[in-house]
């Protein structure tokens, strides 16, 4: 259980630098209108072979946005005490499970259905879905386990912290982010795609 704690705080901290790091925005508008431009554009793009890098990285931040919102939800619950609490800490998991386990796993199919923004990124592309893909599954099956476990049993917090794997680890997410910051067009896009820019605002207010 303690672990699991750890790595929620974890990897807030992880999103807050990772957001701090990316740069500011330099599209002033998040409105539905931009979206729909986005998307239009990025239509066009796939019918010539690729992704629209905005369209791409604004559906990389629609993705994690719930997830970001489980861990925050999740991190007030513990500091309210839930921790200590085995049936609010049961609930708290799986509401935070089942959200990002979703969230992530449809954007892992939209991505894979968008195609990479490049040929010089298709690797890069691959690498995500798969993260994606994989950490949503990872999140079914630790909810699936989780379900199971009753909060009244004296062992529900050892029984716990057998649960899950290493699939969500934080310093993961950050490898993949920063892949992302690190090619000039998907980082431009990053501050471009209004999800993007709502995820960071998100993020920056937790670490101010």
């Amino acid at each position: 259980m303690k672990h699991r704690v750890a790595l929620a705080g974890a990897l807030a901290a992880v999103l807050v630098t990772t957001a701090c790091s990316g740069g500011g925005s330099s599209s002033s508008s998040s409105s539905g209108s931009s979206t729909t431009t986005t998307t239009t554009t990025a239509t066009a793009a796939a019918g010539a072979g690729t992704a629209d890098p905005i369209e791409w990285t604004g559906t990389f931040c629609e993705g994690m946005e719930p997830a970001i919102e489980g861990v925050l939800a999740l991190l007030k619950t513990m500091f309210e005490g839930g921790a200590e609490n085995p049936a609010v800490l049961k609930a708290a998991l799986l509401d935070n499970g089942g959200k990002a386990g979703k969230s992530l796993s449809e954007a892992g199919e939209k991505l894979k259905d968008l195609g990479a923004p490049s040929p010089e990124s298709q690797a890069l592309h691959d690498e995500v879905v798969a993260f994606f893909t994989d950490w949503g599954k990872t999140s079914a099956e630790f909810n699936t386990e989780l379900a199971k476990l009753d909060p009244a049993d004296p062992d529900f917090f050892a029984k716990l912290e057998q649960l899950g794997g290493d699939q969500t680890d934080p310093s993961k997410l950050q490898e993949q982010v920063k892949k992302l910051q690190a090619d000039p067009k998907l980082n431009e896009a990053f501050k471009q795609a209004p999800q993007c820019v709502q995820m960071n605002e998100t993020l920056k207010s937790l670490g101010s």
